[in-house]
């Protein structure tokens, strides 16, 4: 379905801008992401428009797209898989959320996730991906930039959680799950189930 729509969408494009041939399969590649991503943004705020906390899905999605933009992880096979991955973690990370903030768990169970949160990104980020090559600049920037941005998400999440301001479970959460899809996509390489 993805792939009819980038079809469409480049046919309607060529009539206006000259594509050479070569480009087509770059054209249709971006224009299958961007829907893909505006599809994942969509249902994910639809979800938690269900679960009447739009807020949550909006703090899930900055988090998730700003640390996972420098760190990789996870990268689902087709785009049905993609937008499964992404809803399921949005409502099990809701799930946590709506748990931790019920039973106020103590301070030291936050951080302790947000100290253990850093191990995958410390030893595995950013994690090759054959779609998105690197440089060695590249890869040393996002390693640093991912160090930075998970710790200070970290950090604000840990201050709001000590706030009572239940925005710093959410956070935490988001990273735990940033985190968990590394782990997971370095698993599925090692095993040779993705390539890098």
């Amino acid at each position: 379905m993805m792939n009819q729509i980038s079809v469409k969408v480049i046919s309607f494009i060529s009539k206006y801008v000259d594509i050479t041939p070569e480009m087509i399969d770059v054209y249709r590649y971006g224009i299958e992401i961007t829907i893909s991503t505006i599809l994942n943004i969509t249902l994910v705020l639809l979800c938690s428009l269900i679960l009447n906390d739009v807020f949550a899905g909006l703090i899930y999605l900055f988090v998730f797209v700003l640390l996972r933009s420098f760190t990789g992880g996870y990268h689902a096979t087709t785009y049905f898989k993609c937008n499964l991955t992404i809803v399921s973690t949005f409502i099990i990370a809701f799930i946590c959320y709506k748990i931790i903030t019920y039973y106020e768990l103590p301070l030291f169970v936050c951080e302790s996730a947000a100290l253990i949160n850093l191990i995958p990104i410390i030893i595995f980020s950013p994690v090759p991906n054959k779609h998105k090559p690197l440089t060695d600049v590249k890869k040393k920037s996002s390693y640093k930039l991912s160090l930075i941005i998970a710790s200070a998400l970290s950090l604000i999440g840990l201050v709001f959680f000590v706030l009572k301001n239940p925005i710093g479970v959410m956070i935490i959460i988001t990273v735990t799950v940033v985190s968990v899809l590394i782990i997971v996509e370095i698993f599925l390489q090692r095993r040779g189930y993705h390539e890098i």
